[in-house]
């Protein structure tokens, strides 16, 4: 593909005591990403060098001052260094307010880009909570950071792997707090959401199904109410708005189902819920896409890994699959 034909995929390097410097390194040794978009990277100089010679691999530094001067070119890494990072802040699997509050900025930066349309799309190396929190970000995730900064207000998580593709009512809240934002309102909300964002990506009637809340969909009523009062009225009045919305189905199934083609995507209720049959179905080519937002944004599916950094064996394949589900959304509006 023409050089300026490309798109701009800004990536954010996360946690620089993390394994997030690493896989971005790692991505980038892959010739195939350079023949699908123009990398940017938005990070610290001194902990991608070092992320360079982690991995082995023989890419070059360019430092750059603005997306405007992305070359694009296989063998070099387009760097736009935030400075604000210095060596001695920087200790591999450790928690450092500093790392935080540098993450923080690297992502703000990249919504930035994105905001003013300098950038196609956004990909995010991990971050970590606690020392975001210690840096004085609260326990916000990347979506919430991202939520906040451009002011949007329906925002969710969707994890992709293959042809599994899943949607979260709720993502960080303990079991028991999920379990009461299982109400009708919020569940059309997010089916709402959810139909919009696919048919943005040309998926002109998505078929959306509904995981239920509780075992074999609360065997009407013997396990729990909440699929009768709460997530069956919702998919009704979703499909009197034209949603295709169908369920509730058995969690233990209806992800399989998914899998094979009946849905294009699932609604869980909770975490894990959500998250386990992606990551067994596909953990190492899971990635996470962002609705909601005003630009495209995706995310690897994996955290910092504090108990492997600096230690050049993180693996970069969920990496490589979130810069091409981005660079797919850019161009083709198609996953």
């Amino acid at each position: 593909m023409n050089v300026a034909k490309r798109p701009i995929v800004a990536i954010t390097m996360g946690d620089a005591a993390g394994i997030g410097p690493e896989v971005v390194a790692k991505a980038l040794l892959s010739r195939e990403i350079y023949h699908i978009c123009r990398p940017l990277v938005i990070g610290a100089s001194m902990v991608m060098q070092k992320a360079i010679e982690l991995s082995k691999g023989t890419l070059e530094l360019h430092i750059i001052t603005a997306a405007s001067e992305v070359m694009g070119q296989s063998g070099t890494m387009d760097l736009l260094d935030m400075h604000n990072l210095d060596q001695d802040q920087v200790v591999s699997g450790r928690i450092s307010p500093a790392c935080g509050k540098a993450a923080v900025e690297f992502i703000i930066k990249a919504a930035q880009l994105a905001l003013q349309g300098e950038i196609d799309a956004l990909v995010t190396a991990p971050i970590n909570k606690e020392a975001t929190r210690q840096a004085g970000f609260g326990e916000l995730g990347h979506l919430e950071l991202l939520a906040h900064y451009t002011r949007a207000t329906e925002y969710a998580t969707m994890l992709v792997s293959g042809p599994l593709r899943v949607v979260h009512l709720t993502t960080h809240y303990s079991l028991k707090e999920a379990l009461g934002y299982v109400t009708g309102e919020r569940i059309f909300a997010r089916l709402k959401l959810t139909h919009q964002s696919f048919r943005s990506w040309g998926i002109e009637r998505p078929r959306i199904a509904v995981a239920g809340l509780n075992p074999h969909g609360g065997e009407g009523g013997i396990l729990g109410n909440e699929e009768i009062e709460e997530i069956s009225p919702a998919i009704k009045f979703a499909r009197e708005m034209g949603i295709d919305a169908r369920g509730p189905f058995p969690a233990d199934t209806v992800f399989l189902r998914a899998i094979k083609g009946e849905f294009d995507v699932v609604l869980a209720m909770y975490h894990d819920q959500g998250h386990i049959p992606v990551k067994v179905f596909g953990f190492e080519k899971s990635v996470s896409v962002a609705l909601g937002l005003p630009f495209i944004r995706t995310s690897v599916d994996h955290g910092t890994a504090f108990d492997i950094a600096g230690k050049g064996v993180a693996e970069a394949e969920s990496m490589k699959e979130a810069i091409k589900v981005a660079v797919s959304l850019s161009r083709d509006k198609k996953l």
